[in-house]
């Protein structure tokens, strides 16, 4: 370490230099920006390599699919009304006239009677009326096809989509509105549009927060000017590297990468602030501004180094997620923390030689110290009462559940939401499942597989998480013809020909079976997955079957798998930090201690969250892999400044450094009013995420704030009463055994 300092040093002597390759870095970041890749996607939080979504691809491009943009109409009369029908023919031809839109189908084929132009089939009840017509006749849908030829005239494909939408919306409203006509869009053009409207939200509210929080700590605890420019530019030069990083190795970015700003703003004021309150201790003793400056340089330099370290591994570990975007979300932070740490003992540094030996502030923490020697004069019930509570905590974890649903993630009043319940109240959802039966050799699809088909489509209609199925063999019994003189039609047609593109492949050799299920959450989807699995297994029929294809499943595996390794990722960075701890500090009691006061604060939170009805999801899982690499900054900052008790009890006789309560007190009356302002901007910081429209965020925020101001209320509570009664009693009977 001694050799760093003088090296941070040696570089104050040269700043030219420094701000010329700070130039140059920023320079390089700025020059990639271009590549960055601002389309917000639901599939961008699956890996392209998954093979879940490589078979539900090449489903999608096999069969002819409806549901990349949906309009429902919902009105107090009958649509199939004389009356209605005028108005909605006059719709439907303002719609054809936008040179957006290729083609409209669904409702639209019916009265314009086009279901039945060109088809061989023939039927009295066209067998999929029922699923563009509610039963009542109140609700119609209208599958809409986007023109996407104009994409290259925008920068993003979420900028064409937001302006061809909002054009969509807006006409449709404003002609509908005198007529009392409700109009919702669905399917996944409208959820990639709510989702870059909820990032624009979420960045829009997040910038002035950020600022706010910055001048709110500013006023009332820095209040040096020096200091305060050289944070806020530390900040921003952090903030475009991490752009930078992100544009040039072309990172996932998604609807949960808003969040990423916040947290590496407030990190960055949070680590700062621990060489700006050593300086402020330094001069309160008649220092000079130099002199405080290599003191605080001095004392935090390791503190600062190890808990860098620490949070980098951390946040690396969720590259181990199979998401994308949450990949590309610790990597992020990791290289902002390590810009942080330099800029921090480089620029911070030198713009604080400049700073006023001023040490005003309207607020401290010095009473935070009178309430860690008031809870440590009762360390038996203080323990007592960890222990109990630890263990309902773990308890109460053990009945955590995975209850992900990826169609929740936006408020009750988002349109996409209001969209999904009138789709639930009268159609059949938007919680589709595909199973693709195939022939076993080349050849059309035949006897066994319409029998099969109709033997599965039995046992899926008598589950009660089924909706309804859809399959060729509607089209089938709607015809009145049988399974042979199917087969000769199949023959002689084309799939267009027979209007059969949506549930037969062009080769004719697969045919596609559709399960509307009811609203599930995603261990209920896996659940659903088991149980039909089993059937199937049982059974013996000579076709080949997909494994189950939908969006929803496919995020039910993504969120047990993040959930999984983000479990995985908390445990190993808790071990590396106890192993850390009792290398740097001789002793494993102090690992021991480290990793009780980051575990406990976790476990506490999530029981806490599992009481109220919480449980874990894609918000939530991201929590664990996280959190432990922001709140050991604190830990390491309090155990490496601790004295030291491990020594012989010999040694501990006679050395000037043998741990007492009065070195105790010392230490943490100038690491506790530290921590509890890094408490503070942190949790000030994270509760910003509270205000996103999108509920990952909010979770993530909320039990951030949680697990920050528990992790401060165990090193302020527990560590003090554990030092004093585990640690300095054992050197205190040492000592008496030697003088024995």
């Amino acid at each position: 370490m001694e050799r760093q300092i003088h090296l941070i040093w040696k570089i104050q002597r040269h700043p030219i230099a420094l701000f010329m390759v700070i130039s140059c870095l920023l320079i390089f970041s700025l020059a990639g920006y271009y590549r960055l890749n601002l389309d917000v996607d639901f599939s961008d939080y699956f890996s392209p390599s998954d093979p879940r979504l490589t078979a539900l691809n090449s489903m999608t491009d096999k069969f002819e699919r409806h549901d990349q943009l949906w309009m429902l109409l919902e009105t107090e009369q009958d649509w199939r009304d004389d009356s209605a029908e005028v108005q909605l023919k006059a719709f439907l031809a303002m719609l054809n006239s936008d040179p957006n839109i290729i083609s409209i189908q669904g409702y639209n084929q019916f009265v314009l009677g086009t279901a039945k132009a060109e088809k061989i089939l023939s039927y009295k009840t066209h067998p999929r009326l029922s699923s563009v017509l509610s039963t009542d006749g109140r609700a119609i849908l209208l599958q809409i096809q986007l023109d996407n030829s104009k994409i290259t005239d925008f920068a993003t494909q979420s900028l064409w989509l937001d302006e061809v939408l909002q054009t969509i919306d807006t006409n449709s409203q404003r002609y509908w509105q005198p007529l009392n006509v409700q109009v919702h869009l669905n399917g996944t053009h409208a959820l990639n549009w709510q989702y870059a409207k909820v990032l624009l939200h979420d960045l829009s509210w997040f910038a002035p927060a950020l600022l706010g929080i910055i001048f709110l700590m500013a006023l009332l605890f820095i209040r040096q000017k020096m200091w305060i420019l050289a944070l806020a530019l530390n900040n921003l030069i952090t903030l475009l590297l991490t752009l930078g990083l992100a544009a040039w190795i072309n990172l996932t970015l998604a609807a949960i990468s808003a969040f990423v700003p916040v947290i590496i703003v407030t990190l960055g004021l949070a680590y700062g602030s621990h060489l700006y309150f050593g300086w402020r201790t330094k001069l309160s003793s008649g220092a000079s501004t130099n002199e405080a400056l290599q003191y605080t340089v001095s004392v935090n330099q390791a503190p600062l180094f190890y808990s860098s370290i620490t949070t980098i591994f951390s946040f690396s570990l969720l590259t181990l997620s199979p998401s994308p975007p949450i990949q590309s979300f610790g990597i992020l932070v990791a290289f902002a923390v390590l810009c942080n740490y330099l800029l921090c003992l480089t620029s911070l540094i030198f713009f604080a030689q400049y700073s006023s030996a001023s040490t005003t502030r309207l607020l401290n923490f010095d009473k935070v110290v009178q309430l860690a020697k008031y809870n440590a004069q009762r360390p038996k019930a203080v323990i007592a009462g960890i222990v109990i509570f630890s263990m309902l905590a773990l308890v109460s974890v053990t009945k955590l559940t995975l209850n992900d649903d990826p169609l929740s993630y936006f408020k009750s009043s988002n349109p996409f939401t209001l969209s999904s319940q009138k789709m639930a109240q009268y159609f059949s959802g938007i919680n589709l499942q595909h199973y693709v039966v195939s022939t076993v050799e080349d050849r059309q699809i035949d006897k066994a597989e319409i029998s099969f088909i109709y033997k599965f489509s039995r046992y899926l209609k008598k589950q009660s998480e089924v909706v309804t199925v859809q399959h060729i063999g509607d089209w089938i019994k709607a015809a009145g013809i049988g399974q042979n003189q199917f087969r000769q039609v199949l023959s002689q047609n084309s799939v267009q020909q027979l209007g059969l593109a949506s549930e037969l492949a062009q080769d004719k050799q697969s045919s596609l079976i559709t399960l509307y299920l009811q609203p599930m959450t995603a261990m209920e989807l896996l659940a659903f997955e088991r149980k039909v699995d089993t059937w199937l297994a049982e059974q013996s029929a000579d076709v080949k079957l997909s494994p189950p294809l939908g969006s929803n499943l496919l995020f039910a595996h993504l969120s047990v798998d993040n959930a999984n390794n983000m479990l995985f990722s908390f445990a190993a960075a808790l071990i590396a930090l106890a192993i850390l701890l009792s290398i740097l500090k001789g002793s494993m009691i102090y690992g021991l201690i480290g990793l009780l006061l980051n575990f406990l604060p976790l476990l506490w939170v999530f029981a806490l969250w599992q009481l109220n009805g919480g449980f874990i999801s894609l918000g939530t899982a991201v929590v664990l892999g996280m959190m432990l690499g922001i709140i050991v900054d604190d830990t390491l900052h309090l155990m490496l400044k601790l004295p030291n008790t491990h020594m012989s009890p010999l040694k501990a006789v006679n050395s000037k450094v043998a741990a007492s309560a009065d070195s105790l007190w010392l230490s943490l009356q100038q690491v506790l009013p530290v921590i509890s302002f890094t408490t503070l901007t942190i949790a000030g910081g994270f509760a910003i995420g509270l205000v996103s429209d999108f509920t990952p965020i909010g979770q993530l925020s909320l039990l951030s704030c949680l697990v920050v101001i528990f992790a401060w209320g165990f090193d302020v509570l527990m560590l003090p009463v554990l030092y004093l009664w585990w640690i300095v009693t054992k050197v205190k009977e040492s000592k008496v055994k030697v003088e024995i």
